[in-house]
């Protein structure tokens, strides 16, 4: 009963999203503050800022429980010494998050292994700490709902990407009205 009762709210919010401070962050998302602690985002391909690399780790924990649509992800670990990595050589950033997100040290090469590809369809949760590298890939219009548990440093987190390009910010911005529009309409279409 409770994934039903999950789903009747978010689409109730989803068919009248104008009542509400929706934000974009670059990473190819809309969000909604429904606490300090959890956000309803819905995953859109066409909210990513141009270059922006998706793996990343966060400055807290976390369960995120698919609502609607298929949530994909790859984790990646830190390969060991004198082993070939099985995912490749990636710069590494430390950022500091959110509102006037900026890099707070230079970049390094780290070595890193790519997890088995895990999906997640609506119902279903998983957990994330803090220190866990992963690549989020939704199919448009997922909608989830991620319930934040906050540690000392909530500024903190780190970014990683591939080739020789700088880092690209992904802060987050406020949506425009027509983006409330389309995305939530776009979710409703394709997965409700």
């Amino acid at each position: 009963m409770e994934g039903t009762m999950i789903r009747l709210l978010v689409q109730n919010i989803l068919e009248r999203p104008g009542g509400f401070d929706w934000s974009v962050q670059g990473l190819g998302m809309m969000r909604l503050y429904l606490s300090d602690e959890v956000r309803l985002h819905i995953w859109d391909s066409a909210l990513k800022v141009p270059g922006v690399s998706a793996i990343h780790s966060h400055p807290w924990d976390m369960e995120s429980k698919v609502v609607a649509g298929r949530y994909k992800q790859h984790r990646y670990t830190r390969t060991p010494p004198n082993r070939v990595p099985w995912g490749g050589k990636f710069k590494c950033v430390q950022i500091r998050c959110g509102e006037g997100a900026c890099v707070t040290e230079p970049p390094v090469e780290v070595e890193l292994d790519e997890q088995p590809l895990e999906v997640y369809l609506p119902g279903m949760s998983y957990n994330q700490s803090h220190d866990e590298i992963h690549l989020s890939c939704p199919e448009d219009g997922t909608v989830t709902l991620v319930t934040r548990a906050f540690l000392e440093d909530r500024d903190h987190a780190r970014v990683y990407w591939r080739g020789k390009g700088d880092w690209v910010d992904a802060k987050p911005r406020r949506a425009t009205p027509d983006e409330v529009t389309q995305v939530t309409a776009r979710a409703l279409r394709t997965w409700f």
